[in-house]
């Protein structure tokens, strides 16, 4: 296939070649002239002509009208200043755009998690699991949501009374009547988690209110408490486990507090069960019951969606193992 030569007409000697922008240019009409005079910046056209000014004070005065003219309508694309005031005493090992590292731990329902906190000039941006810590197990979504949670714009930020906003002098005012009054019924509601700083900030404010209740309470937290007593974790060991049945628990996102590494380690198709060789343990083999679906769920190798009221029922010794692998 030859390639295909435009031949274009040669010019007559003596003549130049013309190019014009648009059909305007071609015609060069007043009108046009005039258009183009005014497509930039207002007094650019003041510079053009044989009497006009063209002194290097002249061009800073027209540049420097244009540019506060841009200014005032650009005011809305400008970052908002900010005025951050400087360390009266620098911290020690702070240098700014450079992150420093805290070990710290996260106070649970059920114990501490072990964390590495990744911080700028003293705001924390991540966090990670401590593993030069003897407990350390990677984190969980309450670890990382509560990075989230610090920076929320729907975070509480002000005083409530009634579902209704209030101001603080009211809140202190009210405050301060029932500790005049000693027999003034005062509760406290606070989560299961323990702190030296709670513990002192709980005495400090018996002593106060003589009459005040203090009340714990967690969303998610199961019944090893009260079936095994105080003191007691309970923890599923997912290394031993060949078969994992999970009855409407989303043990690999939230509902279990405890180690889930070991379940992610069995999830491997290679190698023998751990009855023939513990140290060679192959995939275990996942079922799920649920009502809704969940993360366990999506990793389940077998999954029976049932409602609410029969998820009991299949456990039963009786219950039907239809719909079940």
């Amino acid at each position: 296939m030859s390639k295909r030569v435009i031949d274009h007409p040669e010019v007559p000697a003596g003549e130049t070649t013309v190019a014009w922008r648009s059909a305007g240019q071609l015609e060069d009409t007043a009108e046009f002239r005039q258009w183009m005079d005014r497509e930039f910046p207002q007094g650019s056209s003041e510079l053009q002509g044989a009497e006009a000014e063209t002194s290097r004070r002249s061009f800073l005065k027209l540049m420097g009208a244009s540019t506060a003219l841009a200014g005032f309508g650009m005011a809305a694309c400008r970052r908002p200043e900010a005025y951050i005031l400087p360390y009266t005493k620098a911290p020690e090992w702070v240098i700014p755009g450079k992150a420093t590292y805290y070990a710290s731990s996260m106070p649970r329902a059920t114990g501490a998690t072990p964390l590495v906190v990744t911080t700028f000039e003293g705001r924390p941006t991540k966090l990670g699991p401590n593993g030069l810590h003897p407990d350390a197990d990677g984190t969980d979504a309450f670890a990382q949501a509560s990075i989230l949670d610090l920076y929320s714009p729907s975070r509480s930020r002000g005083f409530q009374k009634s579902g209704k906003a209030a101001k603080r002098a009211d809140f202190e005012t009210e405050l301060a009547a029932l500790a005049a009054d000693k027999a003034a019924k005062v509760g406290f509601l606070f989560g299961a988690d323990d702190s030296p700083t709670r513990a002192r900030l709980t005495k400090e404010l018996g002593n106060k209110f003589s009459a005040a209740k203090f009340y714990q309470y967690e969303a998610l937290t199961g019944d090893a408490t009260a079936a095994l007593g105080d003191g007691v974790k309970l923890v599923a060991d997912f290394a031993l486990a060949d078969r994992i049945l999970a009855l409407d628990c989303d043990f690999v996102s939230t509902d279990l507090q405890g180690p889930v590494t070991p379940f992610f380690d069995r999830r491997k198709p290679e190698g023998k069960s751990y009855e023939q060789a513990p140290d060679e343990a192959g995939m275990n083999r996942l079922y799920a019951v649920e009502a809704a679906f969940t993360l366990t769920g999506g990793m389940a190798d077998h999954r029976l969606r049932v409602s609410p009221s029969q998820v009991n029922a299949v456990d039963a010794p009786n219950a039907d193992s239809k719909g079940m692998p």
